[in-house]
């Protein structure tokens, strides 16, 4: 016998859960400059712009453009002034709800995450 692990079926409310989580956006407070306010999407294309960026901060310290500011929109498309550790602090955000959107919606956490965070 091969011993394949049993696959347990969640219910579908927890999966439609955090997916409305994903949709929504993430509710982020600056502590320290509340022009930075706003709800801001983690839905996968969304994502993949913030990973797009946050590679560049990584590799040049810049922003993609290689600027050290960068305009970015949350979701009702206002536009937020972040510099590079600000966006920083955004990337970790989004990418700590997203992560505990998935481990929820997985079975592996029984709580769904908040959909707000307070970022430095």
């Amino acid at each position: 016998m091969s011993g394949n692990p049993q696959t347990t079926v969640l219910p579908g409310a927890v999966i439609f859960t955090a997916r409305a989580l994903i949709d929504g956006g993430l509710a982020v407070t600056s502590a320290g400059d509340s022009a930075l306010n706003g709800t801001y999407m983690c839905d996968p294309q969304h994502m993949q712009a913030v990973q797009a960026e946050a590679n560049a901060i990584l590799l040049n310290q810049t922003f993609a453009d290689g600027s050290t500011t960068l305009a970015w929109p949350d979701k009702g498309g206002a536009t937020h002034n972040f510099s590079v550790a600000q966006f920083h602090t955004l990337v970790v955000a989004l990418s700590w709800f997203v992560a505990q959107c998935f481990l929820y919606g997985n079975g592996t956490v029984t709580s769904a995450p908040p959909a707000t965070y307070t970022i430095a």
